[in-house]
């Protein structure tokens, strides 16, 4: 479900660009800094996946405030061993550091064929396809996968708190049509129960726990997401073990997230492997588009349902919205404009 099914005001992607850009210029975020911010929350919008969009803001907007998030970093890289880097991204926005960080392994894997780099000192670095996506563009199988700002998931069977719903994504070059499996280890992303709220809509039996451990289908009483099944909890387990003991700090579920430093801001780990160094790639992507035929000529249970390939729904969805508009819920409009103002807002709501 997407903001299409609640009241809405749909507007250009501009205003929403122009919007995000206002308010990272109230704290002095550098230019290059503030434009992978932009893109990467209009994209959240164009894909449909609008819990990773506006509704982040705020949080940002406090990071900013508090220093959580630097706004003009400096990212250390260090090779360690040959196609294996590690990065200090000294407390920078998590698309930022993570953007780069993807870059420089595409980089170093078109030398040695595939390369691997682990972020440290981080923070929220939104959806993870994005930077998958880009490995899929340059011809290599791309790999992301970082721990949270907060630890909110449920392990199976348990009803308190122990893991971060980590994202995952995979993205495998085809063409301009990549296939991208973009996942939360949970049954849904916290963004995603927090856009429920925005919409003024209950949240569906098993997405998340009330604080004493209760299903509930309130999204503003949702204080623990649900990992769903064991798999998504190993998932889930998986992904923090790499983006903390791996790269040398704790765990998420013993990090203190208040504290913004090197110990305790978001890891990430991002991995690559060149197409090209293990075959052709022409050849590759012809096999990968006659798979993706294959799974799109499979019956469907409901008729005039399509079979969709993973990243096909967000290319869709993009289409739309570049010509109808991206809709904004009402109460996320009000949400942004109790923190930011009302002539904040104005800018989502009139022409430049």
């Amino acid at each position: 479900m997407t903001a299409a099914d609640g009241a809405c005001l749909r507007v250009p992607q501009e205003r929403i660009d122009r919007f995000i850009g206002a308010i990272l210029e109230r704290h002095g975020v550098r230019a290059d800094v503030a434009g992978t911010i932009r893109r990467h929350l209009v994209q959240a919008h164009l894909w449909g996946i609008d819990s990773h969009g506006l509704q982040q803001l705020i949080g940002y907007d406090r990071s900013l405030g508090n220093g959580r998030i630097n706004p003009s970093p400096t990212l250390r890289f260090e090779a360690t061993h040959g196609c294996l880097m590690r990065v200090d991204a000294d407390r920078s926005p998590g698309q930022y550091a993570a953007a780069q960080a993807m870059q420089r392994a595409i980089e170093v894997a078109r030398i040695h064929g595939m390369a691997a780099v682990g972020v440290t000192n981080s923070n929220h670095f939104g959806m993870a396809g994005v930077y998958t996506r880009m490995a899929a563009a340059a011809g290599m199988v791309g790999f992301a996968t970082s721990d949270t700002n907060v630890v909110d998931l449920a392990p199976f069977g348990g009803t308190a708190a122990r893991l971060g719903n980590n994202p995952l994504s995979w993205a495998v070059p085809c063409g301009d049509t990549p296939v991208v499996l973009d996942m939360s280890a949970g049954t849904v992303s916290g963004g995603r129960i927090r856009h429920f709220a925005y919409l003024g809509l209950p949240i569906p039996a098993g997405w998340g726990l009330d604080a004493d451990g209760h299903d509930t289908l309130d999204p503003a009483s949702s204080a623990v997401n649900t990992a769903g099944s064991p798999k998504a909890s190993g998932l889930a387990l998986i992904a923090d073990l790499l983006c903390g003991p791996l790269l040398g700090t704790e765990a998420a579920m013993f990090k203190r997230k208040s504290v913004h430093d090197g110990a305790n801001g978001t890891g990430h780990v991002l991995w690559v492997l060149d197409v090209a160094a293990w075959t052709g790639r022409t050849d590759f992507e012809a096999r990968v588009a006659a798979a993706i035929a294959g799974l799109k000529a499979t019956p469907p249970t409901e008729a005039g349902q399509a079979v969709l390939y993973p990243g096909e729904r967000e290319n869709l969805t993009e289409r739309k919205r570049l010509r109808d508009g991206i809709p904004l819920p009402q109460g996320l409009l009000e949400a942004l404009g109790d923190h930011f103002g009302a002539d904040a807002v104005a800018l989502l709501k009139k022409n430049a």
